[in-house]
Order: C-alpha cells, then sequence, then structure tokens
C-alpha cells in the first residue's frame, strides 16, 4: 500500500518542527547555564575582593619607630612615629618649640630612623651645637647626610653620594658601616678610607 505524498509531507513537516524546538531547548539550556555562572561569578566576587583587601592590609603593616626628642620642644621624651616622617613631624608631635629654640641646628626635612635622638638646643648655646649630620669630631651622619656631606669623603663622588642616598631611602637607614659595602663601587679599601669620618646612626 502506497503512503500519500500529502501524508509523507506532513510527517517531514512534524519531524522539522520537532527537531526545530529540540534544538532551541538546547540552546536555552547553554544560555541558562552561561548566565547562571555569570551570576555565581558575581556573587563570589565581593568577597574575594575582600579577601585580596584584607591580605593587602595585612602585607602594609604599619611600622613605628621610637625617636628621642630632648632640648628646647614643649613635652621631651621617647615618641613614636610611623615609618618615614620627618623631623618637623616629630617636632610638631612634641607640641613645637619653645620661645628659646635656636631652629637654626635642627634640619626640619631631614629623615626619622628608629633609635633616633633630636636635639633642639637654645639660642644661648650659640654655634657650640654642631649641626645635626655632623658629630662634635666632625664624623658625618650616613644616615642623614647630604649629598655635598658625603661627597666630602674620600673616594665618595657625587654619583656614588646619589647612590648612598638611593639606597638609603629604598632599604631605610644603615644599620653599621659596614652595610656600605653594599653600596655598588665601595670597597673594604674604599670604606677604610672613610671609616673613621662617619658615624652611624
Amino acid at each position: 500500500m502506497l503512503i500519500p505524498k500529502k501524508w509523507i509531507i506532513v510527517v517531514i513537516i512534524i519531524f522539522m518542527i520537532v527537531m526545530v524546538v529540540i534544538l532551541q531547548s538546547n540552546q536555552q539550556d547553554k544560555v541558562t547555564d552561561y548566565l547562571n555562572g555569570i551570576e555565581s561569578e558575581a556573587l563570589m566576587e565581593p568577597d574575594q575582593n575582600l579577601e585580596m583587601l584584607e591580605f593587602e592590609l595585612e602585607e602594609e603593616e604599619e611600622v613605628v619607630w621610637a625617636v628621642d626628642v630632648k632640648g628646647e620642644v614643649k613635652e621631651t621624651g621617647v615618641i613614636s612615629v610611623e615609618a618615614g616622617k620627618r623631623v618637623v613631624d616629630v617636632i610638631e608631635l612634641a607640641g613645637g618649640f619653645t620661645e628659646d629654640a635656636d631652629t637654626n641646628h635642627v634640619n626640619l626635612a631631614e629623615l626619622v630612623y628608629d633609635e633616633m635622638v633630636i636635639y633642639v638646643p637654645n639660642l644661648k648655646e650659640g654655634e657650640s651645637v654642631p649641626h645635626s649630620n655632623l658629630e662634635a669630631n666632625n664624623q658625618i651622619r650616613v644616615n642623614s647626610a647630604t649629598i655635598d656631606e658625603l661627597t666630602s669623603l674620600p673616594g665618595i663622588g657625587e654619583q656614588r653620594a646619589k647612590t648612598i642616598i638611593d639606597y638609603r631611602e629604598e632599604h631605610g637607614p644603615f644599620s653599621n658601616v659596614e652595610d656600605l659595602l653594599n653600596i655598588s663601587g665601595i670597597g673594604e679599601k674604599t670604606l677604610e678610607n672613610f671609616k673613621d669620618d662617619v658615624v652611624i646612626p
């Protein structure tokens, strides 16, 4: 028995419709899965950001240094300051200068370091007080010396003086004279030539 041609056409059309429905259903499932994935990532992102923020805060733990302030300031004593502060910040924390303070002998721009002593002389002491970067015997304080002061040392030119200052700012103050051997171009022989001319801290 032969099947009428029109029935064959109807079956083909029904088959095509079924296939289209199946394909659309599969595509819709893929789109739904994709959207669900985006939603899940969006929901997780704040927690991940919070964890990263907490990690960064732990990494940037505050470094606090103890500085001994003496002389003509309103509040003498040991003051705790954050790393990277300058003498002017410490003076402010100490209540500022007294009326008798000789500020000409205080380097307010000097970077603070741990266990630093800041002495503010009075006006009557005058020129008997050494410069803030020099000891009484004219030794240079490497941790706060300027380029001009460093170049006064035997074997230290302007470029090497800049290297010392850059190293000091990047790694913090020198702990001992031998730390200067970490500077490119400064060997034991060079250090021996000016070792007695510097002081740390």
